[in-house]
């Protein structure tokens, strides 16, 4: 049962529960429903509105996370939905990380890994990989940042919680970069297969089809898994654009 406190009370407002208290079925509905209506991807072209749609955007998964935190005794959502199959993962291998450190193919995908991926994903896309971004330290392995490769599009998790999208058919141009000489992509591109093993430092960019840089990833992941998000990404590119 949903817990009554004054807190809970007042997440129950953000995700549009003005009176009763919600089961945990429907919050999990009105948080996918929030997701949807206030992602700020939806805003691109209306500048007046994004930062209105960013900060409702935020509330919305501040307020489901604290009611799941809050209420972690209790048989969750995103669990449930994950036990009983919600979430789709790819049938065959699209993608091998061959033991790269905190990369999971949607066939090595554990249960707490499915849960997670469950509560943002749900049944919307298939779940493809996911790439651990928390960095090295305590927070190695946990997953509380995160790169998902998904059917369509990408999903990061930042250091805020913030989820962000990216669909294939908006994905622009990918950037292998050599932070120690500069170099890009192309440069890259030779070496992939071929530097297996190889601690050249470098940089991950994605950038959006208008320009806007997604996402740089530097330290948060090994070489060796920027280089194969990397070719998973030019390939997905070159599906969308064809």
């Amino acid at each position: 049962m949903s817990c009554e406190c004054a807190q809970c009370r007042q997440h129950y407002r953000t995700l549009g529960f003005t009176y009763a208290v919600p089961t945990e079925s429907e919050i999990l509905e009105a948080y996918r429903e929030g997701v949807k209506q206030w992602h700020p991807d939806l805003f691109e072209n209306y500048a007046s509105l994004r930062a209105d749609a960013e900060e409702h955007f935020k509330q919305i998964q501040v307020a489901y996370r604290e009611l799941r935190e809050h209420n972690a005794t209790e048989e969750l959502p995103v669990e449930s939905a994950a036990q009983s199959g919600a979430i789709k993962t790819a049938e065959k291998a699209a993608i091998s990380f061959a033991g790269v450190p905190g990369c999971l193919a949607a066939e090595d995908f554990t249960e707490p890994i499915k849960a997670m991926i469950a509560g943002h994903l749900g049944t919307s896309d298939t779940a493809v990989a996911i790439v651990d971004l928390s960095g090295t330290g305590a927070r190695a392995g946990s997953y509380s940042q995160f790169i998902l490769l998904a059917g369509r599009g990408i999903m990061i998790r930042d250091a805020r919680k913030v989820i962000s999208l990216l669909w294939y058919k908006d994905l622009g141009e990918v950037k292998l970069i050599d932070r120690q000489t500069s170099g890009k992509a192309g440069f890259w591109q030779n070496l992939v297969g071929g530097a297996a093993g190889s601690q050249t430092k470098c940089a991950l960019e994605i950038y959006r089809s208008n320009g806007m840089l997604f996402i740089s990833i530097t330290g948060q992941a090994d070489d060796n898994a920027k280089r194969i998000i990397y070719q998973f990404l030019l390939s997905k590119k070159d599906q969308a654009q064809s």
